[in-house]
């Protein structure tokens, strides 16, 4: 692996499938090997163009961004990066956004150990407005005794490159990541990239066999390809793209291994992977009488009905499968893609797509009944769209009658994110109650609120 500490590039020509609201950054990374005591890490990020507030006017429009990235040893707490990239991207078509991402990529050389991570992607020309996310990583890439391979970073494109100046160049490729993971659409292929390490190594095969394998949620193999390599080179890449134009929407895993067939021994490496193909019916599935519930819960449904439904899910939609929804003209295609739509999702870990569509669907109607006025439906409202995201809250404290202060509202969440606040003041008097400020990452953020519900 090429060593650079720290790269960074933006492109505006990718489209990743993001949504315009919440604020929201999508990551992803890969270890790969470095030396006996440390590995080197790749971060990839994408923000959704849409997201920010478009400065300048014609041909001077730009938007502007930063992501700031903290990284702690998990053990002592020591930070050994805490540094923050700034960024302005210009819009040349005539609507001043493209509906595309703008895609980064950072490395970072970290010895062997555990660390945790935040990360926070902010539009720096709205106050507040940024995304927050935390994880932890087991930065251990042990390349002393067998072969073994890096973790797979999954790509939007691969191509032969002797571009050695760019960010996203190794090992004579130029490597485009994908952060969303989420493929299918004008992404027809997954394409992929892992380096396999120690081939000199206590091997005795001539020739290593190596195995793409992609198996969907039921851990059912969907493609497999074989092919043997020789092992005169002591690390050698792997990579290439499997089609999935052809595959249901799904989450599916992809494992690529390596095996010494004389001696037995196997390595593996493994990727979750996202395909959103609405228009493809999986012809191998048996409906359950719970899949049979949901399609005729659409089936039943007029096409006002159906376009309602979407504009529900819009909330968890992502901004590709928005696209793809104003592409359908007929109500045959909308029922079958909302259908695909929960079933390619977990809104709710072990708990089937019917159940998921089932209970957010009944938060939609509650939301309805609760938070409703004459100017919208209670789903429409910011109270009805935090119900239907996150659900009941564990506290309200409401205030409707104060002195010299606006009707406003408290909704608590103390299981999410340590816990958060959503506030909602009535601005208008017209009981239309909106969100004024949050400690939730990605939601709206002002620290001054109060100022905004004062009446005099």
């Amino acid at each position: 692996m090429k060593k650079f500490i720290v790269a960074i590039v933006l492109l505006s020509g990718l489209t990743i499938f993001a949504q315009k609201e919440p604020f929201k950054i999508e990551y992803d990374y890969a270890r790969f090997a470095l030396d006996d005591s440390s590995g080197y890490l790749e971060l990839y990020y994408s923000f959704y163009e849409p997201d920010f507030e478009v400065t300048g006017k014609n041909s001077d429009k730009e938007i502007k961004g930063s992501l700031s990235v903290l990284i702690k040893n998990a053990s002592t707490e020591e930070i050994l990066v805490n540094k923050e990239y700034q960024f302005t991207s210009g819009l040349h078509d005539s609507n001043g956004v493209e509906g595309k991402s703008l895609i980064g990529n950072l490395g970072f050389q970290l010895p062997f150990g555990k660390y945790n991570f935040t990360l926070i992607g902010r539009d720096v020309t709205v106050s507040g407005r940024a995304d927050t996310i935390y994880f932890p990583l087991d930065m251990n890439i042990t390349t002393k005794e067998r072969f073994t391979l890096s973790d797979i970073q999954l790509a939007s494109s691969i191509y032969s490159s002797e571009k050695t100046n760019s960010v996203f160049y190794k090992n004579s490729y130029e490597v485009v990541p994908n952060p969303s993971m989420i493929f299918g659409g004008s992404y027809p292929l997954i394409y992929f990239y892992t380096e396999i390490y120690n081939l000199t190594k206590s091997v005795q095969s001539e020739l290593l066999m190596v195995e793409h394998n992609l198996y969907n949620s039921k851990n059912n193999l969907v493609y497999k390809k074989k092919k043997f390599v020789s092992r005169k080179n002591n690390n050698i890449v792997e990579a290439g793209g499997i089609n999935i134009s052809k595959m249901p929407t799904d989450a599916y895993t992809l494992n690529i291994q390596v095996t010494d067939t004389l001696m037995k021994y196997s390595a593996i490496t493994s990727k979750k992977v996202y395909v959103i193909n609405p228009n493809i019916i999986d012809t191998t599935a048996t409906l359950t009488s719970e899949g049979e519930m949901l399609s005729s819960e659409f089936l039943s449904m007029g096409e006002e009905e159906l376009n309602e439904a979407f504009e529900m899910a819009r909330y968890v939609a992502t901004g590709k499968e928005t696209d793809q929804w104003g592409k359908f003209k007929d109500a045959d295609g909308k029922r079958q893609f909302l259908y695909n739509f929960w079933k390619g999702r977990n809104l709710i870990p072990g708990v089937s797509q019917v159940s998921a569509s089932k209970e957010y669907y009944e938060k939609a109607r509650y939301a309805n009944e609760k938070f409703g006025n004459i100017h919208r439906k209670g789903w429409k409202t910011d109270r009805g769209r935090v119900y239907m995201l996150y659900g009941e809250p564990s506290e309200i404290d409401r205030f409707p009658n104060q002195v010299d202060v606006k009707p406003y509202e408290i909704w608590y969440y103390n299981s999410i994110e340590g816990g958060v606040q959503f506030i909602f003041a009535d601005l208008t008097g017209f009981s239309d109650y909106m969100l004024i400020h949050s400690t939730m990452r990605g939601e709206l953020r002002d620290d001054n609120w109060q100022r905004r519900i004062r009446t005099n």
